[in-house]
């Protein structure tokens, strides 16, 4: 059950990072595409986590992928830091 959840969770990242890139929809907010590329790095871990548990890999082999997702997932963390994704943007209508 969880291979399935992070492999949800992996697609759903990585169409958000498509969105980001494209300034389309709530994601548009992000000032940089780094914020879209950390995204899909981050939705690429997780697909990377549960997608070889399901097709049924072995032990070893799933454990070996599950250390490069790990990277890919801080990575994609470092470079929505990087992009700005979580910080608050001004619109130009709010000044104080």
């Amino acid at each position: 059950m969880s291979a399935w959840i992070m492999l949800g969770v992996g697609c759903f990242f990585v169409v958000l990072g498509v969105l980001t890139l494209n300034g389309r929809g709530t994601a548009a907010y992000a000032r940089s595409p780094w914020a879209g590329w950390g995204w899909i790095a981050m939705g690429g871990g997780f697909v990377l986590d549960g997608g070889p548990r399901l097709l049924g890999f072995s032990f070893q082999a799933v454990a070996n992928l599950s250390t490069v997702a790990l990277g890919l997932i801080v990575l994609g963390a470092a470079l929505q830091v990087r992009g700005r994704a979580f910080a608050k943007t001004r619109r130009a209508g709010d000044a104080d």
